[in-house]
């Protein structure tokens, strides 16, 4: 099982694919069995690397707080592991707030960025209800419940660290790195998305410079329901991307 010790953690790494290397940083909860399809059409293109986040998978599951600080150490001490020192990074939800950081704090580490269903920020009112919902029991049974999918995935995350990745994104505002990153970005969301309001796409998409952004008649899930809204799009720009770089 391919893993490497990294910031005090064990985590669990995938390495498809030869080319450009490309690190996917998943969502909340999301484990890489679950996202095979995806991981291998980008696979034809590119060096995939996919891992399992703290709380994931077959990656550890502390019993401490996470960050995304945290959780952007963890990226970066894999990538350091693995002898990469420049790849694509693709951040999918809260996945995309951990490339945030990483881009803005690493600039030469991030050649092109896809953000996927992308928050920088979780605005106050909703922030506010899940802060209360994280930290009650009847508020941590009831956010379970809502996410019963990802604990039918074939490696879930525990009750217990699912709650502490929820709270992650809650102390993390990423407002203030926007106008840091320099890296080439697509930013690709949903119109109807119920966890990323357009208020937040707008806010994202107008603070990274130059950012591209390609909209979807859909919610946080629309590429789960179609896969190719995601990888179409993806695929080109970072092809762009890399014809830019030859230049």
């Amino acid at each position: 099982m391919p893993t490497k010790n990294v910031n005090g953690i064990t985590m669990y790494y995938e390495i498809h694919g030869t080319g450009e290397p490309l690190v996917i940083i998943q969502g909340m909860g999301v484990e890489i069995s679950s996202v095979e399809p995806v991981t291998a059409e980008f696979a034809r293109k590119y060096q995939v690397i996919a891992f399992d986040s703290r709380g994931v998978g077959r990656t550890d599951k502390p019993d401490i707080p996470y960050s995304i600080e945290m959780m952007v150490a963890d990226t970066l001490g894999l990538m350091d592991a693995l002898g990469i020192r420049q790849a694509h990074i693709l951040g999918m939800s809260m996945g995309s707030m951990i490339a945030i950081a990483l881009a803005a704090e690493h600039p030469k580490r991030v050649k092109g960025l896809v953000l996927h269903v992308a928050f920088h920020r979780v605005p106050f009112l909703m922030n506010t209800i899940w802060r209360i919902m994280w930290r009650t029991n009847a508020g941590r049974k009831k956010m379970i419940r809502t996410s019963d999918f990802l604990f039918m995935q074939q490696y879930p995350p525990t009750p217990e660290s699912f709650v502490r990745l929820g709270e992650a994104p809650l102390g993390f505002d990423g407002r203030k790195l926007l106008s840091r990153i320099r890296s080439p970005t697509l930013i690709l969301n949903g119109t109807k998305d119920q966890v990323v309001p357009m208020s937040i796409t707008r806010e994202l998409a107008e603070g990274i410079n130059g950012a591209k952004l390609i909209l979807a008649d859909g919610d946080h899930l629309f590429s789960a329901k179609d896969p190719n809204l995601l990888i179409t799009p993806a695929l080109e720009f970072l092809a762009d991307v890399d014809g830019r770089s030859l230049v």
